[in-house]
């Protein structure tokens, strides 16, 4: 069933603050105000309440539940256990309290600036939103937090999972027999996956009947909710993929300002890290970034310059998809499924190497995220460095345009999808992120040899990367984010080695810039095996690498910095046993 719709606070819609306001603006303005009055029900919305004394009570359990419903992050709260349930329900009434403002907006005011077939998009992605809330519950209490998922994991990292078992859009079971088997989504979740369906369905019909100059979007939009709700509805295991990849194929026609986006990661939450997530979006592109984008356009021509002069067909191959893609700074009026407690900054999709040969890649760039971020960031930091100031580095802004950019073009020129065949599939997602993280550092140096950004701008930027892997060691035993974890310990390894970062006599971190174009070249370095090993096909390095990023786990600053940042997840025990008496037993 979908969502619970709640009722939003007496005159929100005519709130004096909406007078004026259209499109993105509007929808940003109502997200501030649907928050305002999430925080002004913590005491009474039953939810919200369950959520604070699952947390433990009091203010700082109110702050922590804001932190979660208001900017995605969880950290702390133990990964999949009841707590961890308990306030996601409450994060699904905050995102639903957003969607009947948003749908309320769009049905009442008579200026929101959105022409008939937007307004249809925009309304019916946020009803097919709710409905995704029943499904994503079911889908991690399937996944995650009982004992297959660890059987699962052990014999995955010990290459005993038959290969077919590691099909995007199934649930893993284990048979009478002691074998493993699997069952398609449509299968496993008949009614979460019906409801969803049913609200496509709508969403066809209205939309067949919508007048709009735009035609072909229209008839792309058309085709592409058609092959999605098919997706959706298949039980045949052997048909899922070639149905899923398809739809890729037919979303990436769409170059709209409006984009939905369909059910497309993976490698973040399962045991096998191969499992697509449910997670669906609505994006808009935020005219209010135009400077930025600009400047991400800049940037992307630097790295095609660099990517040009290297041998081999997957850069070739990379370097035209991206010349087919489009890139730029959305803002996501909703967030649906495992953006509720796992929110990209930057995302460059499909994962389909061979739909990317063919159509390119969507990057998509969300500033909220990248705000939300930083502040966290900010406050680490003031916990771990001896400079304080330093902080003041980390800004939401440049990290999209000059460090997440960077990232997110990288994914799309070479990614290691393409050797699924050569390593293991957790490999992918584990170094795919890392490998990323290394482009930005890379393209860093590029740009400050290039003479497109100055010494003490590059300083700044490096700094403001460092500080922001903090979240990393924070959240340090997340499996969700545990491929940027990989990032982050090989990263901070690296800076202690050559001696960019230290510690002083009371332990608090010291960067030291003289050493910025030191730990950029060894970056470089490190970034070119990988790039390598990829153009050479060989698994075994790939494979290796990864290792010597892991093993940075036991370094020196690394161990030093987790200490200081990470507590572990945990409630109080009491709490544990009156939370766990009030939830299902997951599903196995």
């Amino acid at each position: 069933m979908a969502a619970a719709k709640p009722a939003l606070p007496p005159g929100l819609l005519s709130s004096p603050q909406l007078a004026g306001q259209q499109r993105v603006a509007l929808l940003k303005t109502l997200e501030g105000l649907t928050a305002d009055a999430f925080r002004s029900s913590l005491a009474s919305e039953p939810t919200a309440v369950a959520a604070v004394a699952a947390l433990g009570g009091g203010p700082a359990a109110e702050q922590r539940l804001l932190k979660a419903a208001l900017h995605q992050q969880l950290t702390g709260i133990p990964e999949y256990s009841p707590a961890f349930y308990v306030v996601l329900d409450a994060c699904a009434h905050r995102q639903q309290l957003q969607r009947e403002a948003v749908i309320g907006a769009l049905s009442t005011l008579p200026q929101h600036g959105f022409d008939q077939l937007d307004r249809t998009l925009i309304v019916h992605a946020e009803l097919v939103s709710g409905a995704y809330v029943a499904f994503h519950r079911k889908w991690l209490q399937a996944v995650q937090g009982h004992p297959l998922a660890a059987e699962l994991a052990a014999a995955d990292a010990a290459g005993q999972l038959p290969r077919e078992l590691y099909n995007h859009y199934t649930v893993i079971v284990k048979n009478p027999d002691g074998s493993y088997g699997q069952v398609p989504y449509a299968s496993y979740f008949p009614e979460e996956v019906a409801a969803i369906v049913d609200e496509l369905d709508d969403w066809i019909t209205v939309l067949t009947e919508v007048g709009t100059d735009h035609v072909e979007v229209k008839r792309q939009y058309l085709a592409y909710l058609q092959q999605y709700r098919a997706c959706l509805a298949e039980t045949d295991v052997s048909r899922l993929e070639g149905r899923w990849a398809q739809l890729d194929r037919l979303w990436m026609a769409i170059r709209h300002p409006v984009q939905v986006v369909h059910d497309i990661e993976y490698g973040y939450v399962d045991p096998l890290r191969c499992k697509v997530q449910p997670e669906f979006s609505l994006r808009i592109l935020d005219d209010a970034h135009t400077k930025q984008n600009r400047t991400i356009a800049a940037i992307q021509d630097v790295m095609a310059a660099y990517f040009q002069r290297r041998p081999g067909r997957l850069a070739q191959e990379g370097l035209a998809g991206l010349r087919a893609s489009m890139a730029g700074i959305y803002h996501l009026p909703f967030v649906t499924g495992v953006s509720m407690h796992f929110r990209f900054a930057g995302q460059s999709i499909p994962n389909r190497s061979e739909v990317r040969r063919e159509h390119g890649v969507k990057i998509y760039f969300d500033m909220t995220s990248a705000e939300a971020r930083a502040e966290a960031a900010r406050e680490l930091a003031l916990q771990v460095v001896a400079d304080r100031s330093r902080a003041a580095a980390i800004d939401a802004e440049d990290s999209i345009v000059y460090l997440v950019a960077p990232h997110e073009i990288g994914h799309a020129i070479y990614s290691l999808d393409n050797l699924r065949e050569v390593i293991k599939p957790a490999t992918k997602t584990l170094l795919e992120e890392p490998r990323a993280e290394l482009t930005t550092l890379h393209t860093l140096r590029l740009m400050l040899e290039g003479g497109h950004l100055a010494q003490e701008q590059v300083e700044c930027l490096l700094c403001c990367f460092m500080l922001e892997d903090l979240r990393r060691f924070q959240a340090w035993d997340s499996g969700a984010t545990r491929p940027y974890t990989v990032s982050a310990m090989g990263c901070w390894a690296r800076a202690e080695a050559v001696g960019y970062v230290t510690l002083n006599e009371r332990g608090k971190v010291v960067m030291h810039d003289s050493k910025v174009a030191t730990f950029l070249e060894h970056s470089s370095r490190l970034f070119e095996r990988i790039l390598d090993a990829e153009d050479a096909m060989d698994g075994a390095a790939v494979e290796a690498i990864l290792a010597e990023m892991e093993a940075c786990s036991s370094s020196a600053i690394v161990c030093h910095v987790v200490s200081q940042l990470h507590t572990p997840a945990a409630l109080p025990q009491q709490r544990k046993e009156e939370v766990a008496e009030q939830q299902q037993p997951a599903a196995t």
